[in-house]
């Protein structure tokens, strides 16, 4: 298992950055978890997205590659186009397509590939988990928390806390860290920020890896459904 050490997340809204201060702080790198939060964009409603995670990474050296399973903003057939070729059509897309959500992950995405950022879609499988945890990289990954908690839906009340609601809620996003496999090879050990979580009640715990997959598939309710690896500036590519 990678050794992940992970802060519990100061409020609703910083599993986000809590999880990538998690992943630089397994590269051994001194940023606090403050500044983490302080300069990583933030969404109008709260939170944040994958890729501007990435693009934090990608603006301190870091090399940085993702997995989208989100066809919001992707169509499959641009799975073999260049980092130029993908921006063309986003730029297209967002003359057809409305909402101040999708206008952001949209220009988020932009500035990934401009930053060298990897996109990547290919099928989510234990062995793409395995080829990653056995290179000991961990892989932070935006997902349905209403799905992987097996919760009940939230909304928002007026003081901006989120309430558990099976009637008026919504289903809800969040981030979390992979670290590997459990002993059976059937689980896969995640770090959460959220320790209060309604079903784990921990910052880690072992879930099966259909029930994750699942959960993060569903993740693109909330404009995810991504895999982030992340790896230092080294001369060895990352993993095809």
């Amino acid at each position: 298992m990678i050794p992940i050490k992970i802060h519990t997340q100061p409020d609703d809204s910083t599993c986000g950055p809590t999880s990538l201060h998690a992943v630089y702080r397994y590269f051994k790198d001194p940023i606090p978890l403050s500044e983490v939060i302080k300069e990583v964009p933030s969404l109008d409603e709260g939170g944040t997205l994958e890729v501007l995670l990435a693009c934090h990474a990608l603006k301190r050296g870091y090399r940085a590659r993702i997995y989208t399973y989100n066809m919001f903003i992707f169509d499959p057939t641009w799975v073999k186009l260049s980092n130029e070729e993908i921006i063309l059509k986003l730029e297209e897309q967002l003359q057809y397509k409305k909402g101040s959500k999708f206008h952001r992950a949209t220009h988020a995405y932009i500035e990934f590939l401009r930053l060298g950022g990897e996109l990547r879609c290919q099928d989510l499988t234990k062995q793409l988990l395995r080829e990653y945890f056995e290179q000991g990289i961990p892989l932070l990954t935006g997902l349905s928390a209403t799905y992987l908690y097996q919760s009940a839906r939230e909304f928002g009340d007026e003081e901006g806390n989120s309430v558990y609601d099976d009637v008026r809620g919504l289903p809800m996003g969040h981030f979390v860290v992979l670290c590997g496999f459990g002993e059976d090879q059937k689980c896969i050990v995640v770090a959460d920020p959220y320790r209060e979580n309604p079903y784990f009640k921990d910052n880690y715990y072992e879930v099966k890896a259909s029930h994750l997959i699942n959960s993060i598939m569903l993740g693109m309710a909330t404009f995810d459904a991504n895999l982030l690896a992340i790896q230092p500036p080294i001369k060895e590519p990352l993993l095809d």
